[in-house]
């Protein structure tokens, strides 16, 4: 029988826990089916387990200015985004599907919106919306924890990772949708 050893850094990944208080004892299992990318970064949000699996609250920070009426959104590398995903930048506002993503760019992916959603500047952040909307956009998942390390994600096989409560984080993306779930973690 051979044996393979596969070596991975993550040195490009941002390191957003600064300091873990409580935890879900024993981790938590995310479906990996509904995730985009090949790694499910610290911090990520995640939702309460629904029969024993969580759910990764998708988000991404805006690397470029966007126009009123612009369709094309230029994201961080690191996002879990996938076509067909509907993307917002806060509750009641619109909601619109990710139609194409070009991933071809070293430092940021492309993402084409069927609507625009307004202006946005660098560093605004988009997250995954239940629905498309004009103006009644929800989060598809609530959170109530944050990834704790980086996870390589394995397409079809289970996805387990640390997954936090408390916990102070530094230089986090988490817009005021979000925020307002996750009371027990600190972002400064």
């Amino acid at each position: 029988m051979a044996m393979t050893v596969k070596r991975r850094r993550d040195d490009n990944f941002p390191r957003v826990v600064v300091h873990k208080v409580a935890d879900i004892r024993g981790g938590v299992s995310v479906d990996t089916k509904e995730l985009g990318g090949d790694i499910l970064l610290e911090g990520t949000p995640l939702s309460a387990p629904e029969n024993g699996v969580c759910h990764a609250v998708k988000i991404a920070r805006v690397v470029g200015d966007v126009g009123a009426t612009e369709k094309s959104v230029k994201i961080a590398k690191g996002h879990n985004f996938r076509v067909d995903d509907a993307v917002m930048v806060d509750e009641a506002k619109v909601a619109t599907k990710i139609t194409k993503i070009d991933a071809e760019a070293k430092d940021y992916d492309t993402i084409t919106i069927k609507a625009a959603v307004g202006e946005l500047k660098k560093g605004a952040i988009l997250v995954e919306a239940k629905e498309e909307s004009a103006n009644a956009s929800a989060l598809k998942y609530l959170p109530v924890a944050i990834a704790g390390q980086n996870v390589v994600i394995e397409p079809k096989s289970n996805l387990i990772v640390d997954a936090w409560v408390f916990a102070v984080t530094t230089g986090h993306a988490l817009p005021s949708c979000i925020r307002k779930s996750l009371t027990g973690v600190v972002n400064y």
